[in-house]
């Protein structure tokens, strides 16, 4: 489903942003803006996820933003420069800047990337879920069960913003425009924004007492037993999902 989109324009009078957290780890904030992103799977910088062929070389930019999430893995967002990316990609700075203009940007694509909401909400015209909440979850943490596992963008941007306050803010932009603000305007809620928001929130520490920090017993649970004990909260928190068929209900 990652090639689906979702309109993300805010309905009926939805405000343009999200409330903060404090600084020193994921934040969930204000909406950035950036480019339109070509279609791909959440959490994956391929040159499938840039919309080419299966067996297609990477393009240059491609290969920047790969060269990009392996230096931030190893040297944090602090220790990472645009000279450093562009020798790991093997070219000149001066195409990294014409391509992303900065080190904040490049960080800002790959978390965009990385927190995509349509790999985890239900396409509109789907029709409801009797478990719409355990359907995202499981969604939601496959992509971590995948990342645990393996260096990959998801865990590197998320390890970032805990370890550096622009990083966090970066962060909290991008993953507020690109995973909170189309699920609330799926969300029936009094204030579908600040239900998104405490959605998010419980995610961000299930993911960080999970994957991050590994506090047992909840670190070696099996998928199946963290969506059994989480589902029924995020059900409840969802309610229904809004459709094209339930909207005017």
């Amino acid at each position: 489903m990652g090639g689906r989109r979702l309109d993300h324009r805010p309905r009926r009078g939805a405000r343009a942003a999200l409330p903060s957290g404090s600084a020193g780890g994921p934040r969930l904030g204000t909406a950035s803006r950036l480019p339109s992103r070509p279609p791909g799977r959440a959490g994956e910088l391929t040159s499938a996820s840039h919309g080419a062929e299966p067996g297609v070389p990477p393009t240059r930019r491609e290969l920047i933003l790969q060269a990009a999430v392996e230096l931030f893995g190893r040297r944090g967002f602090r220790g990472t420069t645009v000279r450093a990316i562009a020798e790991q990609a093997g070219v000149d700075p001066a195409l990294v800047m014409h391509h992303f203009g900065s080190k904040e940007k490049i960080f800002s694509v790959v978390i965009r990337e990385a927190m995509r909401a349509d790999a985890f909400l239900p396409e509109p015209g789907e029709g409801t879920d009797s478990a719409p909440g355990r359907k995202l979850l499981r969604a939601f943490l496959v992509r971590w069960e995948a990342s645990a596992a393996k260096p990959s963008p998801l865990m590197v941007v998320f390890r970032s913003a805990m370890e550096h306050p622009e990083a966090s803010r970066l962060f909290s932009e991008v993953a507020s425009g690109e995973f909170l603000l189309p699920l609330a305007t799926r969300l029936r809620a009094p204030d579908p924004h600040l239900q998104a928001t405490v959605l998010g929130v419980l995610l961000v520490g299930l993911v960080t007492g999970r994957y991050v920090v590994r506090v047992e017993p909840l670190a070696s649970l099996s998928l199946d037993a963290v969506v059994d004990l989480f589902g029924p909260h995020v059900d409840r928190m969802i309610g229904d999902w809004i459709t094209p068929e339930t909207e005017t209900a």
